[in-house]
């Protein structure tokens, strides 16, 4: 009888977890996280609001997917990305991310995502091609879809915000609403004589009979007429107010320009300081007070409106010495025209962007509770193809450095949040420095963005006056 070996059950040896490799790769986790968290708060505090910040996220998830080593732990930077707002905000308690806050963490999680895929598949192996694909074969296919779709939805998203953003925002640059209504006159606020220029005199009787409010007027009545004419054929409004001290005409004159938005009127809180020795013209720049209707553009064609006023000025009047001064956009204009107008012997700026951009880009955050991009680049472009022009060839800080040895003061507020200091005053004089143009920087603590005059009076007027005076023993 054959007798055999006794049936045995075949078992699979059971798998055995390396300890050590485990270990290891839950503090790679623990690292990643860490690093990628770390990394975003950084950011967040030290350059928060520059335009390239958000590009940084990249390098974080580099980093980051590197240390993980598998494509598929991304959501650690996910986890990372969704803590740094609500960490941020904590630390931060002035932060606002806006109402459009989740439009920064879409750019944020492609940009991250991107990252760490590239520094996982880095990390891991050579082969960044070869590896990135079996990465990425290796997710599960309801997670490709969805990462698919993530990144479709963000990118349609992102695309439609910022032509959206753009077409509008363009809009309210070329053609703002809300604009200044005061219609008051220097004989109803300072009870100075004036002449009008380019318009009837005495139709400010009757818009000042029309409207017993003058800092709320309903009109800012009749239309300029053809005295005045610019190159393009916008017609501009004006008031000439003779020096009190009696000097006449041909003595030195102050030429005035507003700010976006603004007329006239507004800027008579400038004209105390200069009445006693100074005669003064106060200019309505296109598109605002009694001039003609155009489009606004922030100084590239106003300057021809500012060039038409001096033409007058020098055809009626014949100055001996001419200075030009302007707010916020009125600067820019008033510098744009003074380099090709050599008549403009030294010129006044206050609270005047650098840079277009950076001003709008503000100006979203501040006012609209909006992220600066990518909000500011589209208005830009929308601006550009609604002129057909480069209207950022005026922006002040490449403009002043064309200006020679004529003397320039800019004054500005500490407390301005339209036109930070760092990043207008600040870089104006700068590169007008190094251009050689003679030029000095006031600050005002606390002014906000054009009540540099409202916070520091005195001061201003000191500031104003000693340096026509210089200039003008300089000349």
């Amino acid at each position: 009888m054959a007798t055999g070996h006794p049936a045995s059950a075949h078992v699979a040896p059971a798998l055995r977890v390396d300890p050590v490799a485990a270990a290891r790769s839950r503090w790679r986790m623990a690292a990643a996280f860490l690093v990628a968290l770390g990394g975003l708060l950084l950011v967040s505090a030290l350059i928060w609001g520059e335009w390239w910040f958000a590009f940084l996220w990249i390098a974080i998830g580099v980093v980051a997917g590197a240390i993980a080593g598998r494509g598929r732990l991304v959501w650690l930077a996910w986890m990372a990305l969704a803590a740094d707002y609500p960490i941020s905000t904590a630390l931060d308690g002035t932060r606002d991310f806006g109402p459009f806050w989740f439009l920064g963490a879409i750019l944020g999680l492609v940009f991250v995502t991107a990252g760490f895929a590239t520094g996982a598949a880095i990390g891991w192996r050579a082969n960044l091609w070869e590896q990135s694909r079996a990465t990425w074969q290796g997710i599960g296919r309801a997670w490709r879809r969805a990462i698919v779709a993530a990144v479709v939805v963000g990118l349609l998203g992102f695309g439609g915000y910022t032509g959206y953003v753009g077409a509008i925002g363009s809009q309210e640059i070329v053609h703002p609403t809300g604009k200044w209504t005061g219609c008051d006159t220097p004989a109803s606020r300072f009870g100075w004589t004036y002449e009008a220029i380019n318009y009837d005199l005495a139709d400010d009787a009757r818009l000042a009979a029309a409207n017993p409010d003058l800092a709320r007027c309903s009109s800012q009545g009749a239309v300029a007429g053809d005295e005045v004419v610019t190159g393009d054929g916008i017609s501009i409004a004006g008031w000439y107010i003779p020096a009190a001290s009696g000097i006449g005409p041909t003595g030195p004159t102050v030429v005035i320009a507003p700010g976006w938005k603004s007329n006239k009127s507004e800027i008579l809180k400038y004209a105390p300081p200069f009445h006693d020795a100074y005669n003064l013209v106060l200019v309505d720049l296109r598109n605002g007070g009694r001039s003609g209707v155009a489009d606004t553009t922030w100084g590239l064609r106003e300057q021809l409106d500012v060039r038409a006023m001096v033409d007058w000025l020098d055809r009626v009047k014949h100055p001996t010495w001419i200075a030009s001064m302007g707010n916020s956009m009125g600067g820019a204009t008033v510098l744009a025209e003074a380099v090709t107008d050599e008549r403009v012997q030294a010129l006044i700026l206050d609270s005047m962007h650098a840079h277009a951009v950076v001003s709008i880009g503000n100006g979203l955050e501040v006012e609209n509770g909006q992220p600066s991009l990518p909000g500011s680049w589209a208005i830009v472009a929308g601006v550009a193809l609604r002129l057909g022009a480069d209207w950022t060839e005026v922006d002040p800080v490449r403009t002043v450095a064309r200006i020679g040895d004529r003397p320039v003061l800019l004054t500005h507020g500490t407390g301005d949040v339209l036109d930070r200091p760092a990043e207008s005053a600040d870089l104006t004089y700068h590169a007008a420095l190094e251009a050689g143009v003679p030029v000095e920087l006031q600050y005002c603590r606390g002014a906000t963005h054009g009540a540099v005059i409202d916070t520091c009076p005195a001061d201003w007027a000191r500031w104003v006056t000693s340096f026509l005076e210089g200039a003008r023993t300089k000349g």
